[in-house]
């Protein structure tokens, strides 16, 4: 077999993949719609009265975004709480704003002089510093703005399955959605992830993930494993979560407005270290999961989707060289119904993206936004050579560099 004949035969075995994954995301988008919102409960059936909400926000350079965040989160109505911020900044006016919250009731600044262990070490830096009544910990990346009644919603999500550690809410990027055609099309993107793909998860008791920010979780649990000083200290969590037994539940109804990468350097820059941490994780703890006696089969394979889903564009990558082959030498090269049923897998399964993100936008009620999604998968097209390299790098490296991404606080409609 020549190179040409490999490059055929391994693009032909993608697009198999890429018809299992339309399959995932077609049974994802049968049961979301199906499934009928959950009622929650009353707070005060859960003890709520005794919760200590411990927020930490972890910060490095933002003086676009600070003083928004601090204002939204020292804003919580019911429930207890402190806010705990752990600033890594060096651009000094960082640090200025933050001093001037610092004789706020509800809010304890620590400075760090490094940024060692990134995100992941500063937050368990916050962790040393929270109040001893502390029952649980909320998260926020600096670039979102919660609602004033998150705190007492995301203590009600607890409720229902006490097997539950840790509840992600959705992390919705709108606040800058009309700013050009990248927010757009990223708005679009994280849209359809969190309607679709986590509460198909969530409603098929699989493998959920934790996604950064805007996540709750038992404080004695998050001391018990701490964040690891990685680029991917979310994902990695996620992992280690399930390898001592614990779960993870997804409720979308807990939203929070947040800003999206503005230029597509920076998107490009967002999802590399994505991609390159995720799998760095995923083949780190590969085994354990596999082998872990707490999750079911299903759970074990939709970690194996998961993780695998940024080594996909490696095969995305050979699958369109592939068809540029097929394309360039004379059919008789290749069997001829290979060629034809490549072709029939690939159209059935574009319009599975394109179906998921309508019924995104559906459930969202943001139809208006149907236009931009031709924005978010032209963006996933570019992207695929990007996330290639880094998710192969992830596969071959030991470690990595956290490249944060700068937020404007621009707002152009909430």
């Amino acid at each position: 077999m020549n190179l040409v004949e490999l490059v055929f035969v391994f693009g032909f075995m993608e697009c198999v993949i890429l018809f299992l994954y339309a399959i995932r995301w077609y049974i994802f988008a049968f049961v979301v719609m199906k499934s009928r919102p959950v009622k929650i409960l009353d707070a005060h059936n859960d003890n709520s009265d005794s919760c200590f909400v411990s927020v930490l926000l972890p910060t490095y350079n933002e003086p676009n975004v600070v003083d928004r965040l601090l204002k939204a989160c020292t804003a919580f109505t019911s429930v207890t709480f402190e806010v705990v911020v752990v600033d890594d900044s060096n651009d000094g006016v960082t640090t200025e704003k933050l001093e001037a919250w610092q004789g706020h009731p509800k809010v304890k600044v620590i400075h760090r002089n490094s940024r060692t262990g990134w995100k992941g070490g500063a937050l368990n830096v916050g962790l040393e510093h929270i109040d001893p009544q502390s029952t649980h910990v909320l998260i926020f990346d600096a670039d979102f703005v919660p609602p004033s009644d998150l705190v007492s919603k995301f203590i009600e999500s607890f409720q229902g399955d006490k097997d539950i550690v840790a509840v992600q809410g959705y992390q919705r990027h709108d606040l800058n959605k009309e700013e050009n055609w990248v927010t757009k099309g990223v708005r679009v993107w994280h849209s359809m992830y969190n309607m679709v793909e986590l509460t198909g998860k969530e409603k098929l008791k699989l493998f959920v993930p934790l996604t950064g920010g805007i996540f709750m979780i038992y404080t004695d649990v998050l001391k018990e494993v701490n964040f690891e000083e990685v680029t991917d200290e979310d994902w990695n969590l996620t992992v280690r979560l399930y390898e001592k037994g614990y779960k993870i539940k997804y409720d979308s109804s807990l939203a929070v407005s947040g800003e999206s990468p503005n230029t597509f350097k920076k998107f490009i820059k967002q999802q590399c270290r994505w991609a390159e941490g995720h799998t760095r994780t995923f083949r780190e703890h590969f085994g354990k999961i596999l082998t872990s006696k707490y999750l079911s089969l299903k759970q074990k394979f939709d970690f194996l989707v998961t993780g695998y889903c940024f080594l996909h564009s490696v095969m995305v990558t050979i699958l369109m060289s592939a068809i540029v082959i097929v394309a360039v030498f004379p059919s008789s090269t290749f069997p001829n119904y290979l060629t034809q049923l490549q072709n029939i897998l690939i159209l059935a399964s574009i319009p599975a993206a394109i179906s998921s993100s309508i019924i995104a936008l559906y459930l969202e009620k943001t139809t208006e936004d149907y236009k931009k999604i031709t924005y978010a998968w032209v963006l996933n097209f570019l992207l695929v050579p990007f996330i290639a390299y880094s998710a192969l790098k992830g596969l071959v490296t030991k470690s990595g560099k956290f490249n944060r991404t700068y937020k404007t606080g621009k707002i152009t409609k909430r």
